[in-house]
């Protein structure tokens, strides 16, 4: 219970903030909430925009999920709270595992916030490549924990021998994208093994949220390392972003306290219905993942063509350096109705935009709003787009 202190009566004028300062000295956050930078929410007002700045899938879902969701909404339905048992089977079944072998989470941001309230003490160490998904860090920090970074080398492959090097006794669990948000690269197999088998004690997650673009999973190993947590998400290609379908998978001990940490009804039933649904339709998911392969083929062409450095992707999505610029060239793309990322706001990776790639009319439209952009993106001793950018240095993308 928080008691305030009496204050004087005061005019009405300013009675707001001297309440806000009695509340600023009495009523404080813990110490790891107080640390964390101001929340940005995402940019709203995106409806009706070509989106290519989340990695959502660009076309929509499954044509009979929607239909199932509208015969599955009704007022009765809405009275319950969701029911778990039929669809946690269903799903499992889909992914060859057993239902204690998986837990339904909120999307992938819950799955990862599961392992900070079920393992997570405060000064507990997350170990991280860099650049990754920011949430893994967020949720760590929301606990009261302490991050180190493992910068990837120049090519943005992961350094293993010195990550590996950066385990130690604090480390609590490691994440790992594979494809990796925001470079598009993979971890090989054989170094995703060695991490597991160096830290046999230490939680390791492997987020597959662009699986299927890539086509290669660790999850089958998660009965063999019982320190290995993968997660997935429909949210991706399955078209699902807006009913946070997420899962994550482990030994069923594993399973069983990240459940015990959970909300009992974190799921929500359209998203349980939808998800059932989505499996049926697997062709319309290939179609779509086919499509995205070959227009990243098309983005390659073109960045290739004019010496716009980019990473090699795994996934829906290419990182590519424009230059000083990119916040203005991001900013115009955004006035035609183009929404790109802007990776800006991290020093390191300063210049660089990120591209969801969709469909063939997407891409062409894309290509055409960069090509009306082309005279911003940035030169480096009159040669475009930062040609001499990449080097052999260990800083070389990152200057």
């Amino acid at each position: 219970m928080v008691v305030l202190q009496p204050t004087t009566p005061t005019p009405s004028s300013t009675e707001e903030g001297n309440h806000c300062e009695v509340l600023q000295g009495m009523i404080r956050p813990r110490k790891a909430v107080e640390q964390l930078k101001k929340y940005r929410p995402p940019m709203e007002g995106r409806a009706g925009k070509l989106r290519l700045d989340f990695n959502e899938n660009t076309v929509g879902c499954a044509p009979e999920v929607v239909r199932a969701l509208r015969r599955a909404l009704t007022a009765e339905m809405l009275t319950r709270y969701p029911e778990y048992g039929e669809s946690r089977q269903t799903l499992a079944e889909y992914f060859g595992f057993k239902p204690e072998e998986m837990l339904l989470t909120n999307g992938t941001d819950d799955a990862i916030k599961a392992i900070c309230d079920a393992f997570v003490d405060p000064g507990d160490v997350l170990l991280v490549p860099a650049p990754t998904f920011p949430v893994y860090e967020f949720f760590h920090k929301v606990a009261g924990g302490a991050v180190e970074r493992v910068r990837y080398d120049e090519r943005f492959h992961l350094p293993v021998d010195s990550f590996v090097a950066a385990i130690n006794k604090k480390t609590r669990w490691i994440a790992l994208g594979s494809p990796n948000n925001p470079t598009g690269t993979e971890i090989s197999k054989p170094d995703l093994r060695k991490i597991l088998e160096s830290a046999p004690d230490v939680l390791v997650l492997v987020d597959e949220a662009y699986f299927d673009y890539s086509g290669h999973t660790v999850l089958p190993w998660i009965r063999k390392y019982e320190n290995l947590l993968v997660c997935r998400t429909f949210s991706k290609a399955f078209g699902l972003a807006a009913l946070r379908m997420g899962f994550i998978f482990g030994n069923p001990e594993i399973v069983e306290l990240l459940h015990r940490a959970q909300n009992p009804f974190q799921v929500n039933s359209l998203a349980l219905a939808a998800a059932s649904i989505a499996i049926r339709h697997e062709e319309h998911v290939k179609k779509y993942v086919a499509q995205v392969h070959l227009n990243r083929e098309h983005v390659y062409s073109w960045l290739e063509a004019r010496g716009i450095p980019y990473v090699p992707s795994a996934a829906n999505f290419i990182l590519t350096r424009v230059g000083e610029h990119a916040p203005e060239i991001a900013q115009r793309l955004r006035a035609e109705g183009i929404l790109v990322r802007d990776w800006s706001y991290d020093p390191h990776l300063q210049g660089y935009l990120r591209f969801t790639i969709g469909s063939g009319v997407q891409t062409r439209r894309l290509l055409a709003g960069l090509k009306r952009q082309e005279e911003l993106i940035a030169t480096r001793k009159g040669e475009k787009a930062w040609r001499a950018s990449i080097t052999d240095s260990q800083t070389g993308w990152f200057a």
